[in-house]
C-alpha cells in the first residue's frame, strides 16, 4: 500500500482518548447513513475511517458484504472487538484512505461518516472513494455545518495554537456545501447534500468538558498541545465557556447543537 505523508500525528489523535464513548454518541448520524444509502442484503459497502464500528455494524447487519479500513490500528481492534460482540462479520483492514489498497469499481457503496474531512489531501480522498465505487454506486460523506458549535470554539482557541502547517488536515472546508458538491463532481460524481440536525447532551456543561478532554481525540490533543506551553488552564476555560456559551438546554443538563451535512453521490 502507498503511504501517504501526514504533515500532523493524526494515528496519535485517533489512538488517544476513548473514541468508542465519542462513537456511541454520535451512533444517530451512522443511522441516518445507512437509512438513507438504503444499503441492502448482497452489497459490497466499504466504510472509509471506520472508527470503532458503528456504520460498518449497522450495513454488516443489513446483510451487506462490508469491508472497513482505517488509518489507526487502534481504531481497528477497537472495532475488531466490537464486531465479535455484535456478532457481524466485517473485512477490517488498517489503511489510507488517500490510497486505499482495493481494486477499481468493487463497491455497490462508499461511505464515511465524519472520517474523511480529517484526511489532508481531499482530492486524493474523494478520488479515491469514487475509483473504487462501481459504476452506478453510491458515495456518502458527512461533515460537521459551518454554524456548529465546534467550529466557534476552534476559531475560540486559534490563539493558542500554532497556525496549521501546510498541507495540514482542514475538516471544516467541508462546511461549505457548494465547495464539496464541486470536489465530488471532479472526480465524477453526481452528489446532493442535505442538511441534519444532531446535538451532544451531556448531564451538565461540565460533565461535557470531562467528555470531551479525555475521551475525544481532537479535544484530548488539543489539551496535551496547550499543556506543553503552559496554557491548559487557559485552554480549558475556553472550552467550557464555548460550551455554555453554545448550550440550548435549560434544565441544567447541556445540549450542543452540532448540525452537519449528508452528501449522498452517484458515480
Amino acid at each position: 500500500m502507498n503511504e501517504a505523508h501526514h504533515p500532523l500525528d493524526l494515528t496519535h489523535m485517533w489512538t488517544i482518548g476513548d473514541y468508542p464513548a465519542i462513537a456511541r454518541l454520535l451512533l444517530p448520524i451512522s443511522q441516518t447513513v445507512v437509512t438513507e444509502l438504503d444499503i441492502s442484503p448482497g452489497e459490497d459497502v466499504l466504510d472509509v475511517a471506520v472508527g470503532d464500528g458503528n456504520a460498518a455494524i449497522l450495513a454488516a447487519t443489513r446483510g451487506a458484504t462490508v469491508t472497513a479500513i482505517d488509518l489507526t490500528p487502534a481504531q481497528i481492534e477497537r472495532a475488531r472487538a466490537r464486531c465479535a460482540a455484535e456478532g457481524v462479520q466485517v473485512d477490517l483492514r488498517v489503511g489510507d484512505a488517500q490510497a486505499l489498497d482495493l481494486p477499481d469499481d468493487a463497491f455497490d457503496v462508499v461511505l464515511s461518516v465524519m472520517g474523511v474531512i480529517f484526511a489532508p489531501d481531499h482530492r486524493a480522498v474523494v478520488r479515491e472513494l469514487a475509483r473504487v465505487c462501481r459504476p452506478g454506486g453510491r458515495v456518502a460523506i458527512t461533515a460537521w455545518a459551518a454554524d456548529g458549535w465546534s467550529i466557534a470554539w476552534r476559531a475560540k482557541v486559534a490563539h493558542l495554537v500554532p497556525p496549521p502547517a501546510a498541507g495540514a488536515p482542514a475538516p471544516d472546508e467541508w462546511a461549505g456545501p457548494e465547495e464539496v458538491r464541486g470536489r465530488l463532481a471532479a472526480a465524477g460524481l453526481t452528489s446532493r447534500f442535505e442538511r441534519r440536525g444532531f446535538a451532544w447532551r451531556f448531564p451538565s456543561t461540565h460533565d461535557a468538558l470531562e467528555t470531551f478532554t479525555t475521551a475525544a481525540g481532537p479535544y484530548v490533543a488539543f489539551i496535551e498541545n496547550v499543556s506543553q506551553v503552559g496554557k491548559e488552564e487557559e485552554g480549558r476555560a475556553l472550552l467550557l465557556e464555548t460550551i455554555e456559551e453554545a448550550n440550548v438546554a435549560t434544565d441544567g443538563s447541556c445540549t450542543l447543537p452540532a448540525p452537519y451535512l449528508l452528501f449522498i453521490a452517484t458515480r
